[in-house]
């Protein structure tokens, strides 16, 4: 989602658009640089600011990353100069990215919404039969007004051309705000996209008609209203997988918010998707797994989030941050982390979340392979049967062809081998729509010995056939949907780890499998072995490589230990009186002790001070050093009003401050890190995982290391036994002293009860 300034502001100068055609650019597979390694945010020489961006691995082997209309640089910005709608670049590596230019201008803007525009937002970039689909968000009159439109280009640099109307009109209400476009293409050939934001409506998906240029039918709710934005999708084995992002983009003084990725699954590409507790998206306290939260350092506000993957297999998470001691100025830079699957849940740096010191960079080399754009010698390939050339494809640059057409399999296949565990992957088509088939070459020992997963119009299906001692020993296939174009380009990938090759087809590198296969390699075709492409009636190769395969991480980051208990520190609540430790901030106690709990009703109160004096707070001195302090909560959501909330609170004074507290907003409950005295969690509050009427907090307190910050991260559980860690927050290393305590305010018309409140010293 654009920042709220977006929302207002109005383009006045003239920005020309640069079409680079992509003859003229530079290969693909360089690796980035002679260390291997790379810093976030990406793109500083280029673009300071490039948020919520859109992502493809196109057809002539290079990335193309896109953005919300953006000032790009400091030096723009302070110069007055022109904004950018939708600024396009390019990157062979993921690290080093060129500025294209941008895709809309007063020349080819859409019609239908008017010049000159608020900009238009949140690109997200397909590659579709031969042409590239760019889904966009077009504002409306009102800063809450939008529609999703679609613009076409025949390579990913444009020229784009508006398809001359909305794909998602403008909606005259306040359910669903139609922003954050992103197309998805099932097994089964249908299109579907997902859109929405922070409004009761939440976030929907709507099928598409199969040219993907109108919906059909009505739309389904698939995450909670006020919950979230940025849906990216994805299927993963048996599972389709939902990422959004939460609150926090892109407001506050300095530095933003949290912005947390979250993600649930399904069976369905419609819902419901539930989380790794087993709890709805759209429930009345919303599920979601966490994926990426800020950790403390000088990033923040790290969501809206695109997936890639590498040459490696070795997918990547690209999303919007900013630095955390920057006042805010207009944009918002981009950062890139590994993305894990660990027990069948996406993670950011197996839980350690958005880095700010050195990473080893994506694989962006291969170690065999070409995507041919940079000559027409073939002195790296040997060919099998006919004799093979280079041809020149408007989309994808060089490709390579058999001369003659054959009805008998011809290969180009490598001169140099791989290691024993990789990923061949490949570009693939056929010479016409219904007639001979293109196949990606892999576990080649010798004319005789090789294995070929074949794009086969034939019959209709990815078929994957091993040969040894020049016999076909065994076959499988899995099926294509109806209407697959074999006659545009698509994306084949092997991955071969121990023996077992697991086979893709997708419409472009690290998009949704439209076909695939696992199956056992016999032995004489494993370990280190030859790539290359086949074709029978004039098929044609591209983007040919092969890389030593990803080695993927299976653990997590542990959770914290929380420690010994501090019985100086704790209150089980048995008796009273309360606790003479304890003390009420305001001039009337609140609570009572009722059947060994702290009984409190809410407050219609807060800590902001807008409707009156601060509500009441109850603290006691915080341990020295490191601790963890625990409560067990009963919260009833039902009867509540405002933005009605209990549970732990880290005390500097009123405005420093950090709750961690379930709340209603609007029809749901969600559970926030809530930073300083605001009286709403809008916008800068940051989620954490599911609530419920009866949850365990937990919030632990340990020290930033290079500026003595205070960092409080914060936990939630449903049954106070399996935790799910959420995000930092910080206090100034100069705030104290340090109290903690209990909240209860925001609204009325329910009670909080507390079992007891217990410190660990950590």
């Amino acid at each position: 989602m654009a920042r709220a300034l977006s929302f207002r502001l109005i383009i006045t100068g003239l920005v020309v658009a640069l079409i680079t055609t992509v003859a003229g650019l530079a290969p693909a597979g360089a690796a980035p640089d002679g260390s291997g390694r790379y810093s976030n945010p990406l793109m500083q020489d280029v673009a300071q600011a490039f948020s919520d961006v859109g992502l493809i691995r196109a057809k002539d082997g290079a990335w193309y990353a896109y953005a919300t209309n953006t000032i790009m640089t400091h030096e723009n910005q302070q110069n007055g100069g022109p904004g950018h709608l939708i600024p396009m670049v390019r990157s062979t590596d993921l690290v080093h990215w060129e500025f294209l230019g941008d895709a809309f201008n007063e020349a080819n803007h859409p019609q239908w919404a008017g010049w000159p525009n608020k900009g238009y937002w949140a690109p997200d970039v397909r590659y579709v039969d031969g042409q590239y689909f760019m889904y966009y968000s077009a504002p409306g009159s009102t800063a809450l007004d939008a529609a999703i439109g679609l613009a076409t280009a025949p390579t990913p640099a444009g020229p784009w051309t508006d398809i001359g109307h909305p794909v998602v009109n403008f909606v005259a209400d306040s359910e669903v705000m139609e922003i954050d476009p992103m197309m998805f293409i099932d097994d089964d050939g249908t299109k579907y996209l997902y859109y929405g934001s922070f409004r009761r409506g939440g976030l929907h998906v709507v099928k598409l008609a199969a040219d993907g240029k109108s919906t059909v039918g009505e739309s389904r709710q698939v995450v909670a209203g006020e919950r979230g934005e940025a849906a990216w999708v994805t299927k993963r084995d048996s599972f389709y997988y939902l990422f959004y992002s939460g609150y926090g983009c892109c407001m506050g003084d300095v530095g933003g918010g949290g912005y947390p990725v979250l993600a649930g699954r399904s069976k369905s590409p419609v819902g419901p998707f539930l989380d790794e507790n087993g709890v709805s998206l759209t429930a009345a306290q919303p599920g979601g797994t966490i994926v990426n939260s800020f950790n403390g350092n000088t990033l923040s506000a790290t969501g809206h989030n695109a997936v890639t993957v590498d040459r490696s297999g070795q997918q990547w998470n690209l999303v919007n941050s900013d630095f955390r001691f920057e006042l805010p100025w207009g944009g918002r830079p981009q950062s890139m982390d590994r993305l894990d699957w660990i027990d069948g849940w996406p993670t950011v740096r197996a839980g350690r979340w958005t880095s700010d010191q050195p990473q080893p960079a994506p694989a962006a080399a291969w170690s065999a392979g070409s995507s041919f754009n940079d000559s027409t010698e073939l002195s790296d390939w040997r060919s099998v049967g006919a004799d093979w050339a280079v041809g020149q494809d408007p989309s994808s640059g060089g490709y390579v062809h058999p001369k003659i057409i054959t009805t008998q399999p011809s290969l180009l296949v490598s001169r140099s081998r791989g290691p024993a565990d990789y990923r061949v992957e490949g570009d693939l088509r056929t010479a016409s729509e219904r007639s001979g088939k293109a196949g990606l070459v892999f576990g080649y020992r010798s004319p005789r010995d090789y294995a070929v997963a074949w794009l086969d119009p034939d019959q209709e299906s990815l078929r994957v056939e091993q040969r040894v001692g020049g016999r076909v020993i065994e076959i499988a296939e899995a099926p294509l949907h109806q209407g697959f174009r074999y006659d545009t380009w698509h994306s084949a990938s092997v991955e071969v780890r121990d023996g077992q090759a697991t086979i893709q087809v997708a419409p472009a590198q690290g998009d949704n499998p439209l076909a695939e296969l696992t199956v056992q390699l016999a032995r004489p075709l494993t370990g280190a072995a030859q790539l290359g492409v086949a074709s029978v009636g004039g098929a044609r190769g591209d983007n040919l490589g092969m890389a030593r395969l990803y080695r993927p991480v299976t653990e997590k980051l542990p959770d914290p230990e929380i420690g010994r208990p501090l019985a100086d520190y704790s209150d089980e609540f048995r008796r009273g009186p309360l606790d003479p430790a304890w003390r009420w901030t305001g001039a009337v106690d609140q609570g009572r002790l009722e059947d060994g709990r702290l009984v409190w009703d809410t407050q219609a109160l807060d800590l902001s001070e807008e409707k009156g004096p601060a509500a009441t707070v109850l603290l006691r001195d915080a341990p020295e050093g490191d601790f963890t302090v625990e409560t067990r909560l009963s919260l009833p959501f039902s009867g509540s009003t405002g933005n009605a909330r209990a549970g732990l609170i880290a005390w500097a004074s009123r405005t420093e401050s950090l709750q961690l507290a379930p709340t209603r907003t609007g029809a749901v409950r969600q559970a926030f890190l809530w930073p300083g005295a605001d009286d709403s969690p809008w916008p800068e509050a940051i989620q954490l995982g599911p609530s419920a009427d009866t949850m365990w907090l937990r919030l632990r307190h340990t020290r930033q290391p290079d500026t003595g910050e205070h960092l409080f991260q914060a936990a939630t559980s449903l049954d106070g036994r399996h935790w799910q860690w959420g995000s930092f927050w910080h206090l100034p290393a100069d705030a104290g002293p340090l109290q903690f305590g209990l909240v209860s305010m925001g609204g009325t018309g329910t009670t909080a009860r507390f079992d007891y409140v217990r410190t660990f010293r950590s």
